[in-house]
């Protein structure tokens, strides 16, 4: 697993004890100072709660999500810059994606930028897929708008292929502001209608015990 970008973290412990338990959620819109707190994005007709926050490594999100939808509740996913991401999505599995191109050239976003990569896929250390190819493009500048809170993103898509070789084409609003993803469109998400993930509401997320 030496190759260059390598993005890897296995996390222990769940953030749904920030979420659920010590923390209080404030009325205010995240900004880049408080996501390191915490930042909760609401969907309340599914319902469902994305909790992201950072850390050394990267960012952190781990969603509750209504069983109807079938996703494992409580999934760990670490990104990197907010777009590319290792995560579990089942007990005891640790997904990670070796690009043979660091992720970081993709950055800083501009509009027609393009990451092309060939990614390697482990679980738990072993070698599950080889070669897959990734590439990322950025769109056209938006203005997205969450409850009370507005943020300028950028268009932002994902193409890359299953196991089975089928496309994958996903859609993302990103917000450099915050160095995350505010609304998905495709259709292997979670969603809310119509292949898109969005949401209702934001907030911010501090742990009783900081303050």
């Amino acid at each position: 697993m030496q190759r260059s970008g390598i993005i890897s973290k296995t996390v222990f412990g769940l953030l749904g004890s920030v979420l659920f338990g010590g923390a209080v959620a404030a009325p205010v819109c995240p900004t880049a100072d408080t996501i390191k707190s915490g930042m909760v994005l609401i969907n309340g007709s599914i319902p469902a709660r994305l909790l992201v926050r950072l850390e050394e490594d990267g960012q952190i999100t781990e969603l509750h999500l209504n069983e109807q939808y079938g996703v494992v509740r409580d999934q760990i996913h670490v990104h990197e810059k907010g777009l590319f991401l290792s995560y579990e999505r089942e007990a005891h599995i640790n997904r990670t994606y070796v690009p043979d191109i660091p992720f970081s050239e993709f950055f800083p976003l501009e509009v027609g930028k393009t990451w092309t990569a060939s990614i390697d896929v482990f679980e738990n250390g072993d070698l599950v897929r080889r070669d897959v190819p990734y590439k990322f493009f950025v769109g056209e500048p938006d203005r997205l708008h969450i409850g009370n809170c507005a943020y300028d993103v950028l268009d932002v898509t994902l193409e890359t292929v299953t196991a089975e070789g089928e496309d994958i084409v996903t859609k993302y609003a990103y917000s450099p502001e915050l160095g995350t993803i505010l609304r998905g469109e495709g259709q292997h998400l979670w969603t809310s209608e119509d292949g898109v993930m969005q949401f209702d509401e934001l907030r911010v997320v501090r742990n009783k015990l900081a303050h």
